[in-house]
């Protein structure tokens, strides 16, 4: 099975990069895409990848 690679831009920017490690296909999804598809041609695998900001609050500062 095929190992990936997930970047993502520091943590004021958006856009996420994905790349198949194995054959070396890589795509850079623009900003303000948080959940982006890569497919593989070599892999014949789609990836889904979500990024959740890492900004957990406590639940009482929300009220």
């Amino acid at each position: 099975m095929a190992t990936y690679t997930v970047e993502v831009p520091e943590r004021d920017e958006r856009g996420v990069r994905v790349e198949c490690d194995e054959h070396g296909e890589g795509t850079e999804f623009q900003p303000g895409y948080r959940t982006v598809s890569f497919y593989c041609d070599g892999c014949g695998r789609e990836l889904e990848v979500t990024v959740h900001v890492d900004d957990w609050r406590d639940l009482g500062e929300i009220c």
